[in-house]
């Protein structure tokens, strides 16, 4: 069974990285008239690739909390740059 969700949650993992890297991808124009928005967007990656570390560490037994964080934080970083488009004249 532990393989399984192994299997499942490394599976959502690479789905949730494809689409939020298009979902994402910014050429850096919005962002760089936003140092604050930028400053969050890095913390945001950085709680990302702290969360993975942590699911490693764990052998991916956590629930699935950890993964709904991952993905939470990505919706979080989608918004981060919307707002940085929006206010940008």
């Amino acid at each position: 069974m532990k393989q399984r969700q192994l299997t499942m949650v490394a599976a959502t993992a690479v789905a949730l990285s494809l689409i939020s890297g298009c979902a994402v991808a910014d050429d850096g124009y919005f962002m760089s008239r936003h140092p604050n928005i930028e400053a969050a967007d890095f913390n945001a990656q950085q709680a990302i690739e702290r969360m993975r570390a942590a699911q490693r560490a764990n052998d991916y037994d956590m629930g699935g909390h950890a993964g709904r964080a991952i993905q939470l934080m990505q919706e979080a970083r989608y918004e981060m740059q919307a707002a940085a488009a929006a206010a940008t004249p």
